[in-house]
Order: structure tokens, then sequence, then C-alpha cells
């Protein structure tokens, strides 16, 4: 339905238009129809005493005369129906017992064929049946015709004639009355609608006012910040949703609170097992080389100065991975520590180019012209590329000459730096998977690196992505925001 479409407040402004407009549409056809009863039953009385009056004042004036029924063929009494015609405003016509026309006072109605000369037996038959008395309806000429039958009866209260009197009822006058009180009821609704729509205004407010507030408190609904509960005083339908909504808000923040507790110590046992298990390499080897030396030494073996110093560079390289770990792990933990400002792209990536000339890859730059200003800590704008530029070199395969292309595309509010070398390339169900913490494609390696550079850049309002083949290389784009200079 359409009304299901509209907001609440435009349903209730709606219905409330729609029960005026139905309620006049209901009274006004029920005026209608009462007028009109009225109007039948108002010209049916006054027929009725017109007849009444007519049939007794013929019967007055048929007292004296014996009850000689050639009196009824009279020019007195036809005078006299004339005059009572003329009284009461109303047309009088004799019928004798037959049917048949004796008199009248306008001839007009039979020569135009209103009424019939010859009354038929079907209708003199229902007269008897109704006690002498009867009112014909009929439509004629486009207006509704009432002609009452009463028998006319001498002093023995016998039947001596049927007088008929005709009334047309006109419709016209009913129309007015009726249109006049319709036009007057049209006012009053449009005073009334009037009146609804600003009840409608205030009561929608009134109704919508608490689930206004209910929906804009569950637009900034948050699962990790503080969400205010609803005030409400009044105990109605309104309150008790109120009422829900505030108890879930509570629940909300013990739930929230629990899976942060939750998150945070699983994040600690998460980073508590990988510095384990990166410690747990480098020590691996050193308590080998510790044991060889021990052996040499009680062996008392004649090369124990060669094997003393093959231990002395075991240690420290072991202890140059240790340190290398921690440095890593402590980079991380202190990733949204930073001071950005504002730097020049294209020169920081020259200088972290120039930091591996003399590498096992050839590495050309291509840079626009004029300069690159990007809002970002000094630090992490080295750690981003170098690590790349690390990632890309540690790719290449010991039997191929590794090349890298970097390229700096500006445009009117960011700046895209894409990263293309020709290594081993990156496995599609591990290409998913790059940016995530502890995951890495090297046998060595905290798989920290991508994260940390993902975090940094993020923390700039940029982004960073993909796009990898195996065995034909892989390509690191960095798009992040340009400030003016």
């Amino acid at each position: 339905m359409i009304l299901d479409k509209l907001s609440l407040r435009n349903r209730i402004y709606i219905s409330l238009i729609l029960v005026v407009v139905i309620s006049f549409l209901i009274i006004g056809a029920v005026t209608i129809w009462y007028t009109h009863i009225e109007n039948e039953r108002y010209h049916n009385q006054r027929l009725t005493r017109k007849e009444k009056a007519i049939t007794a004042a013929l019967n007055y004036y048929l007292e004296d005369k014996d009850e000689d029924i050639y009196t009824l063929y009279t020019r007195g009494f036809h005078q006299k129906i004339v005059e009572l015609a003329d009284i009461h405003g109303l047309e009088v016509n004799l019928y004798d017992l037959e049917g048949k026309w004796i008199a009248s006072s306008n001839f007009d109605y039979f020569d135009q064929g209103i009424l019939p000369e010859v009354l038929n037996d079907q209708l003199l038959k229902t007269i008897r049946d109704n006690g002498g008395h009867f009112v014909l309806d009929e439509y004629v000429n486009g207006e509704d015709l009432l002609s009452a039958f009463t028998f006319l009866k001498g002093a023995d209260e016998e039947p001596m004639a049927l007088v008929s009197v005709p009334y047309f009822t006109s419709n016209e006058i009913q129309k007015e009355e009726t249109a006049e009180l319709l036009y007057t009821l049209l006012n009053i609704y449009l005073v009334l609608m009037i009146g609804a729509l600003a009840v409608a205004f205030f009561l929608s407010n009134y109704i919508t006012r608490g689930l206004q507030s209910i929906t804009q408190k569950l637009r900034t609904l948050s699962l990790t910040e503080a969400n205010e509960e609803i005030q409400w005083d009044k105990n109605d339908e309104i309150g008790e949703l109120i009422q829900e909504y505030n108890r879930k808000v509570r629940e909300l923040k013990n739930s929230a609170e629990l899976l942060a507790k939750s998150e945070r110590e699983d994040a600690w046992r998460e980073m508590a097992r990988q510095v384990a298990h990166e410690i747990k390499n480098p020590l691996t080897p050193m308590k080998l080389s510790v044991q060889q030396l021990e052996r040499s030494w009680n062996d008392g073996k004649e090369d124990f100065a060669v094997r003393m110093q093959r231990f002395q560079h075991t240690m420290t390289q072991q202890i140059d991975t240790l340190s290398d770990i921690a440095t890593e792990f402590s980079n991380f933990a202190k990733l949204n520590k930073s001071t950005p400002e504002n730097l020049d792209l294209v020169q920081g990536l020259i200088n972290c180019v120039e930091l591996f000339d003399g590498e096992k890859i050839d590495i050309d730059i291509d840079y626009p012209q004029e300069s690159v200003v990007v809002y970002l800590d000094k630090s992490h704008l080295n750690r981003i590329f170098n690590n790349l530029i690390t990632n890309a070199v540690e790719a290449v395969p010991e039997d191929t000459e590794g090349a890298l292309l970097i390229s700096i595309q500006k445009n009117e509010s960011s700046v895209k730096v894409c990263l293309k070398d020709n290594g081993t390339g990156i496995e599609p169900e591990k290409l998913e998977r790059i940016f995530e913490p502890n995951f890495s494609t090297k046998s060595r390696g905290t798989g920290l690196g991508l994260a940390m550079v993902k975090g940094m850049v993020e923390a700039a309002n940029g982004t960073i992505k993909v796009q990898s083949e195996v065995n034909i290389g892989s390509e690191f784009i960095v798009n992040l925001p340009i400030t003016s200079t």
C-alpha cells in the first residue's frame, strides 16, 4: 500500500484528513437520504390533511341534499369543488363508484392526459381493500405525482362517489434545501479539516518525538564509544520502547567491555606466542654452537681457535637476529605514535632508493618535476618505502637480474606511488592475507613488516594494495593525499 511507504507523521496527517473527508461524505449521504425521506413524509402528511379537509367540506355540503346522487352533477356542486380547490391550492376531481369522471376543478389535467377519465378496476379494488382511502405515487412529466383517493359518503355512511386530489411534489425546493445544507456542512468540515491538520501536526510531533530520539540514538550507536541513554518521563508505549532501548544500551556497554577485554587478552596471547616463536628460532642454533664448542674444549681439539672464531661469528649473527626481532616488535607497538608534517615525497623516496645502491637489483624511479607534498611522519615515510623496497629485493631469485620500477603519479588531490618488481610473485591464496600481522611469505621474518606499512599508510588517510603474478612479479600501489604548498 502507498501508506506503508510514508512516514508515521504523514500517515497520521493523511489518516485524519481521510477521517474528516469520509465522515463528511457519510453525513452528506445520510443528510440527502434523510431529507428525501422527510420531504416525502411532509408531502404525504400535507396531502392527507388537505384531502381530509376537502372531503369533510364536501360531506358537509351534501348533508342537506338527501343523498341525491344527481347533486354531484349540478352547477352548485361544481362551484363548490372549484371553491375548495382555490382555498386549499389543490385540484379536486370526482369519480363515480365505477371509476368514471364526474367533475373537476381543472379540466387541463384530463386534456393533457395527466389524470385518466376512467379509473382502472385494479386501482378501485386497491382503494376498497385499503378501507376507502389510498395514495397513488406516480412519476409524470419529470415530477412525482401523489393522488389521494377517498370515498365521499352520505348520511348513512355509504359511499356516493370517489374524491381524487392530485398533488405534485416539486423536487426543486428539496434540492435547494439539500444543497444549502451540504454547503453549510462543507464550510463546517473545512474548518474541521484545518483543525484536524493542526491537531495532526502536534499529535504527530508528540507521538514521533520519542521515536525520533530513538532513531537518532540508533544512528550514532557505536560498539567502541559510550552510548547515551534516552530520558523519557512518561509511562506509555513509547516509554516502554525507550526503556527497552536503554536496557539494550547497558547490555551493549557490558558486552563491548567484555569484548574489548577479550580482544586485548587474545592480542597479548598472540603477540606473546609470536615473540616466543621468533626468539626460539635463533636460540636453537646458539645452543648447538655452545654444545659443539664445549665438546671441542673437552676433547682438546687442535682447531679449537678456529671453532671459537666460528662460534663467535654464529653467536654475533644470532644476537643480531634477536635484536632485529625486538626492534620490529617495538616498532609495531609504537605504530600509532607519530608526528606528521609536510614532507617532499619525491625527495624522501629518492633518499630511500639511495640506501639500496649496490644491491643486486636495478632500481629506476620516475617522478614529476614539481614537488609532491604529503602530510606524514618522516620516520613513517622512510619505513614504508624501505620495507617495500626490501621486500622487492628479497623477492628476486638468486639467478635473476632484479629490476624494480618506481613511478610517482600526481593528480589533483592525491599521489599514487607504484613499486613493480620482477620477483617470484605471491600465490593467490596468500595474496589476500599479505597485510595481516604475523603472516609472512618468507621463511624468516616476523610477518609484521607489511602490517606496519598498511597501518602507517592508513594513519595518513591513504590506501595500499598489491597485485601479483607467480614467477612474474608483484606491484604495490600506495595512494596518499597531498597538501597544498
